[in-house]
């Protein structure tokens, strides 16, 4: 028994050691200026370990460098307040930053703050054009919100054919039975207000579709 509390003792110790080993290395490479492991170790500062103020400021650098995946992270930071003073516009600016540059989260945060009036001017308009962007990047909650906008014909033409579309695309990643049969019931609904023809051009939509 004691050999084998010996052996996971030590089993413990070589993880130690890995993990020691491994946050050297990026920590050797994002101080040589590699974006990823500045964006990785700054995530690795926050998520687990205890020095928050550093964490941010590795998160930063690899935002200033256009990294989108930072600049989506350091979003967050600023929308939520968490490890810096909460910051609405400075949320969004980061938010759009990164959507310009292909992330599907941060342009549908984008949408979010058009559709609330939120530190810009309400405009569904503008926040159907950023929830495509999410949806085609296939961001689930831009899936939604983009489909609904199509099913209330709200800064949109009233489009149930798409509704239908966006619907289907949303439900097929749900996460849980309840939200995914919630989805398929908005769906189905749409297809009650679609004609045959339309119908069977959603369903081959669906079926064709795939995230860009």
């Amino acid at each position: 028994m004691l050999g084998v509390l010996a052996g996971a003792g030590s089993t413990a110790a070589q993880d130690d050691s890995d993990v020691e080993r491994a946050l050297a290395a990026i920590r050797a490479k994002a101080a040589a200026g590699d974006v990823i492991a500045q964006f990785s170790l700054g995530s690795l500062l926050y998520y687990g370990g205890d020095d928050t103020m550093a964490a941010v400021e590795w998160i930063r650098k690899a935002a200033d460098r256009q990294y989108a995946p930072a600049e989506f992270q350091l979003g967050q930071l600023y929308d939520f307040g968490f490890g810096v003073s909460q910051d609405d516009r400075a949320a969004f600016d980061w938010y759009r930053r990164a959507g310009d540059r292909g992330h599907a989260a941060a342009a549908r945060a984008v949408g979010d703050f058009y559709r609330k009036g939120r530190i810009v001017v309400a405009s569904a308009a503008e926040a159907a054009r950023w929830y495509l962007r999410a949806a085609e990047g296939d961001d689930i909650r831009g899936q939604y919100q983009l489909a609904q906008l199509y099913f209330d014909g709200v800064g949109v033409a009233r489009d149930y054919p798409a509704a239908y579309l966006w619907f289907s695309i949303a439900a097929g990643q749900a996460p849980l039975p309840d939200n995914r049969d919630g989805l398929l019931e908005l769906r189905n609904i749409a297809a009650a207000r679609m004609t045959e023809a339309q119908l069977a051009e959603a369903k081959h939509r669906v079926a064709a579709w795939k995230p860009r």
